[in-house]
Formats: structure tokens, sequence, C-alpha cells
């Protein structure tokens, strides 16, 4: 399969889960992504050499942290939704598994399609190709069940108002919803900029961030369930399995909280 012409944003995340895998299996454990390795050799390749460990840290702790939060809501709502806004190449439903719970992945059509020959399709999962700004996905989703819609390193490449015109008509259309997605300061914002821009994505601009997340939930009129740092799990189960440079490195992130994962309930 010729891969050579997909943007690497695709890969940058996918590149981490197959890093951390290999290297940090007791911290971070993506089979999924590890059995695509030899199919997507040369576009990780391409986004390992020009990494460094933290940022490929960086990237697996993420997913960490928000699947601890997609198995909390899914042990509390045993029969629910979770969403994955632009969900490119995830693959947390197989990593997950989780039972009774209906995974819905929203993307362009033609990532839903690169996805589909890539991954397949899990039984309990399904696909829609659709730009998720246009809220008919939300047509073939039941409603009535509680839903968590996550955006896993999408909405920095929108702009402020984008995301918040997203929630006000997430709010409308979801009466029983919870969304959690990642985010980054404004100068956290600036590193993500010249890393993407280091893995050969000139175009993919980061835009979107957030300073403190109970203004930005007053703001949006939505209310804050949690805001968390990265790393406090990986600083303690990796201990000094990571080079120093990366763990001083997470050590000032996590306190000066320039990246984080809110967790909000879109009731209000």
């Amino acid at each position: 399969m010729d891969l050579s012409a997909v943007s690497n944003t695709l890969f940058i995340p996918l590149s981490a889960r197959i890093f951390a895998s290999k290297n940090f299996p007791e911290y971070f454990y993506d089979e999924k992504a590890l059995s695509l390795e030899n199919i997507v050799q040369t576009n990780c390749e391409s986004v390992r050499e020009k990494s460094s460990e933290y940022a490929l840290m960086a990237s697996a702790a993420r997913y960490y942290n928000i699947d601890e939060i997609v198995r909390k809501f899914c042990a509390k709502y045993p029969k629910c939704n979770v969403v994955y806004l632009g969900a490119g190449l995830e693959t947390a439903c197989f990593r997950l598994k989780i039972a009774n719970t209906t995974f819905y992945e929203i993307d362009l059509p033609e990532v839903v399609e690169l996805r589909r020959l890539l991954l397949g399709e899990s039984p309990n999962e399904t696909l829609i190709g659709c730009d998720m700004f246009d809220l008919a996905w939300a047509r073939s989703i039941d409603k009535g069940l509680p839903t968590l819609l996550v955006a896993c390193g999408v909405f920095q490449y929108f702009t402020r108002e984008q995301v918040l015109n997203l929630l006000r008509e997430l709010k409308s259309a979801f009466k029983n919803a919870e969304l959690v997605f990642d985010a980054t300061n404004e100068a956290g914002l600036k590193y993500a900029n010249k890393y993407v821009k280091s893995v050969g994505n000139d175009e993919a601009i980061m835009r979107f961030s957030v300073e403190d997340g109970r203004k930005f939930a007053l703001k949006a009129s939505i209310n804050l369930i949690e805001e968390r740092v990265f790393f406090v799990d990986a600083r303690k189960i990796l201990a000094k399995r990571l080079k120093f440079t990366t763990r001083l490195i997470m050590k000032f992130i996590d306190f000066t909280k320039r990246a984080k994962i809110l967790h909000f309930d879109l009731k209000r």
C-alpha cells in the first residue's frame, strides 16, 4: 500500500504508540498499533527519526490519560457510546476491549477509508466519513445512551471560535454527554508547532490553546469535571528508565501545566 501521500499528522500519534508499546509496555501497550508497524514503517520511521523521546512519550501520555477516562466512563455506564472526533488512525476500540460500548470513529471520508484499509472494523465500532463540524454524523448515534465525546490531538488544529461553536452544537445535539480533549497553553502551542513542522508538516498549523480549564468552561458554558497534567503516572511508573532530559522536561511541563487533559460535562 502506497502511503507516501498521506499527511504525517496521521502518523505522529501512531508512531508514538508504537514507540511506547515497544519500549515502555508496562506504561502503555497498543497491540493493534504494533501490528501495523511493518505496513507503515516508512511513514513512522520518518517521524521517529525527527522526534525526541520526550516528544514521542508526550503523545503516548495523552493516550494513556484519555484511555483512563474512557475506562472510567464505561465502567460507570456499562452501556454507552464513545465517539472519537477526528479519529485518524485511533486504535482505542481495539486497545481497550470494552464490551457493551459502541465506538464511533468520525473523520473525513478519505481518512475513514484509509483506516478501514489499515485497521479493519471491530464488531462494536462504527466508522462515519464526515467532517466533525457537520453534525450530520450525530444522527447515527443513539442519544438515549450516555455518550463520551473524545478529541485526541485534534482541536489544536482549529481556531478557538471553531471549537467553541462546535461545543455549542454538541451541547444542543447531546443531552447526556461528556467531552474529553487534550490541550496546551500558549507556550506549549509554540513548541508543538515547531515539532509538527520539524517532522515535515509545514501546513499543519496549531491555533487552539487553553490556559485555564475552569475559565474555558465558563466561556463555553459547560462544567469542568477534571483538569489533569500529562506525566504524573509516566514519571512514577517509568522512573529512571526514561532519559534524564525527558524526565526533566516532563516535570517542568507538569509543574507549569503546559499540557493538560480536560474533561467536561456538556450539561449546564
